[in-house]
């Protein structure tokens, strides 16, 4: 495991933790609570299951418009 690693707050949005990731080069980020203690792991495995959710709601979402237009 990688000493010292970034970490996330448990408020933060979780495209910030996917940018910190990207930018940072890894796959993985703990989240820590406010009293420091872990909670949990973030993985960019993770945002493929959200990130098919939002494009298909994204899609509705344009067919509606292109039929009010």
């Amino acid at each position: 495991m990688t000493p010292n690693p970034q970490t996330i707050s448990p408020d933060k949005p979780f495209g910030h933790a996917l940018h910190l990731m990207f930018e940072g080069g890894y796959r993985h980020m703990p989240v820590i609570a406010p009293n420091g203690l872990p909670i949990g792991v973030l993985s960019a495995r993770d945002a493929l299951g959200l990130e098919v959710f939002n494009f298909a709601n994204e899609l509705v979402q344009r067919e509606t418009l292109t039929e009010v237009l």
